[in-house]
Formats: structure tokens, C-alpha cells, sequence
């Protein structure tokens, strides 16, 4: 794992209050920061281990580390955020429009042990690195973790 990782603060589900409110925060940017199609895109995405962990790769070049979540629910592991596309206001006419901005979500789904406490995470030249312990058996979380800037 690198040694520069972004901080990262875990909040189990149950920290009601603060969690409802950043559920309401987030998914209210979500409905209003929806790219043009109006739909939820997936950013390419590599899983892969090493001797300690099993990194999740996921290409999101663009996105401010303050507008991604990772969290970890059973096996499940979801990554969504907001990548920003140009002021509206500021685009007279788009000659060409490939690169995909709005709402982001990738769930992946580990069928090998973890544990999701000891994750940590780093945003890096345009890829986010999701370092997640190995585990001997299966430990049961269900946690969100925010990167800050």
C-alpha cells in the first residue's frame, strides 16, 4: 500500500443524524449534477490482489477526492461519486462530447475474505486505489468511508 494515502474517516451506517444528512446532501447533488443522458455511468474498474490486499482501480480522472465514497456493505463494495463538467453557462456549443460527467456507481462484489476496517485509499494520476486487508474468513461491516481533501 502507498505510503501517501488521503485521509479517510470511517462512519458505520448506524451514526444516524450525520449519515442521513450526508445521504441527503449527496444524493441531492446527484440528481442535479446528472450528465446530459440523465443516467448513471461506470467507470472502467480493475480488481486485483497482492500478498496483503486486494485493490479495487477504478479510472476516474476528473473527480475531486471530496466527491467520492467508498462503501462496504457484507461483500459488496460500492464506489460512486460526481465528476463536474463544464459550466453549463460558460458552453456556447459542444463539437464533440465523449467524456462522461454526472453520477458515477461500480459495485464490485468480493467472494474472497476481507476486512473492510483496514481499508484505505488513495486518489492518483486520475485512478482511485481501494487497498482493502485480506482476511482469513469473512468480517461483516457495513460502513461508508469519504475521502478528504
Amino acid at each position: 500500500m502507498q505510503s501517501n494515502t488521503i485521509p479517510m474517516r470511517a462512519r458505520p451506517l448506524d451514526d444516524h443524524g450525520l449519515f442521513r444528512q450526508f445521504l441527503h446532501d449527496f444524493y441531492a447533488m446527484r440528481r442535479t449534477l446528472r450528465s446530459h443522458h440523465g443516467d448513471v455511468w461506470q467507470p472502467p474498474t480493475d480488481v486485483y490482489e497482492t500478498d496483503d490486499d486486494i485493490v479495487i482501480k477504478v479510472s476516474i480522472a476528473g473527480v475531486e477526492a471530496g466527491h467520492v465514497v467508498v462503501e462496504f456493505n457484507g461483500d459488496v463494495i460500492t464506489i460512486c461519486g460526481v465528476r463536474r463538467g463544464p459550466d453549463p453557462g460558460s458552453v456556447r456549443t459542444y463539437h464533440q462530447m465523449e467524456i462522461r460527467n454526472g453520477y458515477f456507481e461500480r459495485r464490485v462484489i468480493l467472494r474472497r475474505p476481507f476486512d473492510a476496517k483496514g481499508a484505505a485509499a488513495e486518489l492518483k494520476e486520475g485512478f482511485l486505489y481501494v487497498y482493502i486487508p485480506k482476511a482469513p474468513e469473512l468480517i461483516r461491516h457495513v460502513l461508508t468511508l469519504r475521502l478528504d481533501i
